[in-house]
């Protein structure tokens, strides 16, 4: 009895041992496809980084680095928020280094406010991409309310001059910017 049981003690440990190392297998699988998948999608948010930031790449790059250590940011979920907010700066006429220092700026916010509101970053990103469209409704859920009325008590109060109503697209969104900055 005492060396069935032996027997049957050796089989079952060496069944672990093979389930474990078909697990240990297949993880190492999983991870490199992972790792795969990663380096590729970081290619190709590098190829948007240099469309969206142009001569500006290089501080995009050095700035992203660090990006989960100062905010909580992987370099690809950076990199890929601030190329979006840079291509939107781009579509209502705002370039240059002020345009670029928006874009990261607001990138690191969203890490803020996904972290504060203990939300997703694609959540924040939603939100904060109302300084370009001017929608207001999903900042209102972080507590702020973008309305005309304070954009324009906001602009006034600020020394922009003018009211939303009289001012370009470029100008609105500097002035939902500083808004929402603030």
């Amino acid at each position: 009895m005492q060396s069935g049981m032996n027997r049957i003690k050796s089989s079952l440990g060496g069944l672990a041992k093979a389930i474990g190392a078909a697990f240990a297998i297949r993880s190492l699988i999983n991870f490199g496809k992972q790792a795969v998948t990663i380096a590729s999608d970081l290619t190709e948010v590098q190829n948007v980084v240099e469309t969206a930031f142009g001569s500006m790449t290089d501080q995009v790059d050095e700035w992203s680095k660090s990006s989960i250590k100062n905010f909580g940011m992987s370099e690809l979920a950076a990199k890929r928020t601030a190329s979006t907010y840079m291509a939107m700066n781009a579509g209502m006429g705002l370039v240059g280094q002020g345009a670029a220092d928006m874009a990261m700026r607001v990138a690191e916010r969203t890490a803020d406010v996904a972290s504060f509101y203990n939300m997703t970053q694609e959540e924040a990103d939603t939100m904060l991409k109302s300084i370009w469209t001017g929608e207001t409704e999903t900042l209102k859920r972080i507590g702020v309310v973008m309305t005309q009325t304070n954009l324009d008590a906001y602009a006034l109060a600020n020394g922009y001059g003018k009211t939303v109503k009289k001012m370009t697209q470029a100008e609105q969104v500097q002035l939902r910017y500083a808004f929402v900055m603030n």
